[in-house]
């Protein structure tokens, strides 16, 4: 039984991207789609699913040049073993750069809430939103304590 084909409308569907996103990775040698006579473009499960890879990190702010480098790698090994190594230590710094994120993430995620709790506390104020319009906003109180509120209040005030 032969393995099922799809067209790049149906994969650009099902993985929520482009014909264009899907064009633009077999332009960069990453998909290798199989090739009707007529040029119809056909992709096998395991193509779409190295897409679907490839969409994962380019979704997480990895460049073109981190994904190939990934993809590319086992290609420039001689042997398993060294397959093994050159990868699992190249996942290893991605794993390390994802906990970094995560974390920096869970910083800002403290700091918008705490900017948005001492924000609510203007519910209700009619005096107009500046230093000078609202001298005694709790916002200029709490500007030494929650960074993002200098970024949301007068500039320099």
């Amino acid at each position: 039984m032969a393995e099922r084909l799809h067209k790049i409308g149906d994969v650009a569907e099902v993985l929520g991207t482009t014909i264009r996103a899907i064009r633009y990775y077999e332009e960069e040698g990453l998909l290798k789609p199989v090739r009707t006579p007529g040029g119809t473009r056909l992709y096998s499960a395991r193509t779409v699913d190295r897409l679907r890879a490839i969409l994962a990190l380019a979704k997480n702010g990895y460049s073109l040049e981190s994904i190939r480098a990934l993809a590319e790698l086992r290609t420039k090994c001689a042997t398993g073993d060294e397959t093994r190594q050159a990868v699992s230590a190249r996942l290893e710094e991605l794993l390390a750069e994802i906990e970094q994120r995560m974390h920096d993430l869970r910083s800002l995620s403290v700091e918008l809430r705490a900017a948005r709790n001492v924000v609510q506390q203007c519910a209700g104020c009619r005096h107009p939103p500046s230093s000078e319009g609202c001298p005694k906003c709790p916002v200029i109180d709490r500007l030494p304590y929650v960074e993002m509120l200098n970024l949301i209040w007068d500039e320099g005030a």
